[in-house]
Parts: structure tokens; C-alpha cells; sequence
């Protein structure tokens, strides 16, 4: 019989410590977390998810309470069973938690009987009930953009998709598409072999996880780059439908994709940013580019995109020099 799989949330890293020896006693698999922002982090990347929560109420930067709607909102972990921890036998406490979105409670210090029968009942219930079946895995798309050349969108691009796979260890995919003149695969010292553009003439059933396996590049840090066309010539060949065909392979693959979508806003490139949650826009501090990046955040008003999701970004390449952060901020 498999382990049950158990996250404890709590910020007392004392009474964390004695939950995970209690439940390690009892048989199960732990895994601890005293900060609830980094247990959210945790639950988005982490593949197969824990069995059951175990959250406290009151803790610093985000309550459990908060914790437990982010979950319930998150189409991937909204049916995980949690239980809540809280110190006071107080009628409102449990119903702010029930509200919330918890299935049960406990009163600490937590009696170790009462624990292992509270998880049992709940996880023969979860078990007992009809599931739906779960979304699978979406990875979250991240472009990054501007209209102008040579404001460092590339190196941005590789640098994010490195960031994010060191500091959350995970699986991040970078997709150069830039299609003309991207260079990615150059930054990471990599030689590709096969781009978007040997997918031309295929069929949505035949690119499967070996032809995903064929076509990304490894790169030491741990991320995977699908590259651009080696030649203008070849970036005709990519087109909306060769997007189509490999994009649902690169969601389920990765947990982030990282996008350079450089300067050119041609047919496949909106194809992508229409489905980027995050665009990063970037500019350099000197008037042409802030025109450009005025430009664009007009054209992406007029395609419906939320302001919310765009994320200006001033890249100083070069040393000194250059407009204040104030004008800049008036001018966008």
C-alpha cells in the first residue's frame, strides 16, 4: 500500500517538526513548509501532488485562511482534502475555516489517535466521492517582447528561463521566436539540428513526447529550448497552424515557458502572446524605444490583452546616460 503524502503548513518551525515525527510514526510521507507563499510555490511545481494539507490558521505574509482560497481557486489543486490546525476551540475559527474552503479541523496540540482517524475518515471520503477528472498540468507562458531591436529582449529571455528553473526547480522550456534573427541557441552555445520550421507539413497526431524529445535542446542549467528558424528563409515556413501543432505538447512539458517573441509582431508571434499570461515589454531608456514600447502597449490595448498582464521592463544597455525613470513612467 503507497505512503499517504502529507504537506504541513505551519510557521511555528517547532510544531511543524513534531507534526511531520508524529505522522512519520503513524506511516506517512511528509514534506514540511513554514511559509505559506512558499507552499503555494511548492504545490504549482511539484508532480504527483500530496495526498492531504495540514494548514494553521494564523501565520505571517498570507493566512491560511488566504492559503486555502488560493487552492480552492487553482484548477489543479482544488480537490486536495485539507484539514485546519488552530489553537483556539472557537466556533468562529472553524466556520472562517470551513468557509474558506477546509473539509475538516483539529485542535492543537494535536492528539495523535485523533489525527491518524481525522486523516483516514477524510481520505475514505475524498476516495468514496465521484471525481472529475483533473485538468492536466498548464504551464505558465511568459513572452517577452518589444517592437525595438537591440534592447536585450533575448538576453532577457534566456536569463528568465534560467532564473526560474534554478530558483523554483522546475521544468522551464524557452521558445525562441524570433523568427528571422533569433538567437537563443547561440547565447546558450547550442547547435540545433531541427527548429519550428521541420514541422510544417505534420499532423497534430504525430508530433507526440519523442518528436518534443527530437526537436528541444538540453542546455546545462536544466531548461529546454525549442530554437528559431536557422534562416529567414525557413521562418516563412512557421506559421500560426505549426504553433498549433506544438503548443499543447509545450504546455503539459513544462511548468513555465519562457517566450523571446522579439520585435516583429507578425501573424505566429501574436499567436503566442494571445496566449502569454505575463508579456514582458521591454525598452531601453532612449526615445526611440520608448516610442516603440507606447506603440505597443496601444496595439495590445486594441487586441483586448489586460493591463495587468503586461510587465514593462527598462533594460540599461548601456552604462550611463539615458532617461529618467520618471519620464519614462509619465510617458507609459
Amino acid at each position: 500500500m503507497a505512503q499517504t503524502h502529507v504537506l504541513v503548513v505551519d510557521d511555528d518551525e517547532m510544531i511543524s517538526q513534531m507534526m511531520g515525527m508524529m505522522l512519520r510514526r503513524l506511516g506517512h510521507k511528509v514534506t514540511l513548509k513554514n511559509n505559506p507563499l512558499e507552499a503555494l510555490q511548492w504545490l504549482r511545481s511539484v508532480d504527483p501532488l500530496p495526498d492531504l494539507i495540514l494548514c494553521d490558521l494564523m501565520m505571517p505574509e498570507m493566512s491560511g485562511h488566504e492559503l486555502i482560497r488560493k487552492i480552492r481557486a487553482d484548477s489543479r489543486l482544488s480537490h486536495l482534502p485539507i484539514i485546519i490546525l488552530t489553537a483556539n476551540d472557537e466556533m468562529e475559527d472553524k466556520i472562517a475555516g470551513f468557509q474558506a474552503g477546509a473539509d475538516d479541523y483539529l485542535v492543537k496540540p494535536v492528539n495523535p489517535t485523533e489525527l491518524e482517524l481525522r486523516i483516514n475518515a477524510l481520505l475514505s471520503r475524498v476516495k468514496a466521492a465521484p471525481s472529475a477528472p483533473q485538468p492536466a498540468r498548464q504551464a505558465t507562458v511568459i513572452s517577452v517582447f518589444s517592437l525595438r531591436g537591440g534592447v536585450g529582449t533575448s538576453s532577457l529571455a534566456v536569463n528568465l528561463a534560467i532564473t526560474l528553473a534554478t530558483l523554483w526547480e522546475t521544468k522551464v522550456g524557452l521558445m525562441d521566436m524570433a523568427l528571422k534573427n533569433g538567437h537563443c541557441a547561440l547565447m546558450l552555445n547550442l547547435r540545433p539540428k531541427n527548429t519550428l520550421a521541420a514541422l510544417t507539413d505534420w499532423d497534430s497526431d504525430t508530433v507526440d513526447p519523442d518528436t518534443m524529445n527530437n526537436l528541444m535542446l538540453k542546455h546545462e542549467s536544466g531548461i529546454e529550448l525549442l530554437p528559431a528558424p536557422l534562416s529567414p528563409v525557413e521562418a516563412e515556413l512557421v506559421t500560426s497552424g505549426v504553433i498549433d501543432l506544438v503548443w499543447p505538447r509545450l504546455l503539459e512539458r513544462y511548468s513555465y515557458l519562457v517566450v523571446d517573441a522579439g520585435s516583429q509582431l507578425v501573424d505566429p508571434v501574436l499567436h503566442v502572446l494571445d496566449r502569454s499570461k505575463y508579456i514582458v515589454l521591454v525598452m531601453a531608456p532612449e526615445l526611440a524605444s520608448l516610442k516603440d514600447a507606447v506603440d505597443a502597449l496601444r496595439v495590445f490595448k486594441q487586441l483586448g490583452y489586460d493591463a495587468a498582464q503586461i510587465i514593462p521592463v527598462v533594460n540599461h544597455t548601456f552604462a550611463q546616460g539615458g532617461l529618467a525613470r520618471r519620464n519614462i513612467e509619465a510617458a507609459l
